[in-house]
């Protein structure tokens, strides 16, 4: 009788073990399916993270773009890119007279043409007109003419397109003011004058130089900044 009574609570104890077992079995499997369903969703996540910050980044340097179109007769390999590289270590990309420089969204410019004069004239002198002449005795301008195309979506004050300075025989620096052609091909105050999206404004940067400087063999390098971006152009 002990013995029928002690089988009988051993198979019971039995059964509460496999109970237990399997009830542990289940807490077990069911942790580790919320263990990979987590790390399922992180790595998604993360993946879902990387390829938006990868977009944006395409988007971000498609954007700063700048390309040079080299004034030649043939300009089949006239695409001219500006590293990323090149723009961090801030250096000046060298173009020419009558490249085309343009920036997605932002600007095509070209420089047409510059000149050294006493006085300098609007494209207009049928009637009365605005010129600027050097008063100081031994001194004349230097006029570089830039074309400036507003790709933007809003207006630039004319002022505000960007700057230039040149240097003479490596080391004698002089910087410049602007002044932009109206309508009428008459000169116009820069800093009152907006370029509209998509239209063209015509400036001139004058610099007040010795004439020493003008009629030097030195050389004479003009060093553009519009924004961000930094061009050379050798004037002489």
């Amino acid at each position: 009788m002990e013995d029928n009574n002690s089988i009988k609570k051993d198979e019971k104890q039995e059964n509460t073990n496999s109970s237990k077992n399997k009830k542990i079995l289940r807490i077990v499997i069911i942790l580790i399916a919320i263990l990979v369903y987590t790390i399922i969703v992180v790595n998604i996540t993360i993946k879902c993270y990387e390829n938006k910050s990868s977009e944006k980044s395409n988007i971000n340097n498609s954007s700063d773009d700048i390309s040079i179109d080299s004034a030649k007769e043939t300009q089949d390999d006239s695409g001219i890119s500006i590293t990323q590289q090149e723009k961090e270590e801030g250096t000046a990309a060298k173009i020419k007279l009558n490249d085309k420089i343009t920036k997605e969204s932002k600007y095509e410019m070209t420089v047409v043409d510059y000149e050294f004069a006493k006085k300098i004239l609007p494209p207009n002198t049928s009637s009365y007109y605005t010129y600027y002449e050097a008063k100081e005795d031994g001194h004349q301008y230097l006029d570089i003419k830039l074309n400036y195309k507003n790709l933007d979506y809003t207006d630039i004050t004319a002022d505000e397109v960007g700057s230039i300075k040149i240097k003479f025989a490596n080391k004698y620096e002089y910087t410049s003011f602007s002044i932009i052609e109206d309508s009428d091909g008459d000169f116009t105050y820069s800093n009152i004058t907006s370029i509209a999206p998509l239209t063209t404004g015509k400036l001139h940067y004058l610099f007040d130089i010795p004439d020493e400087v003008a009629n030097s063999s030195e050389p004479i390098v003009a060093y553009i900044t519009i924004g961000e971006d930094m061009y050379e152009l050798a004037i002489r």
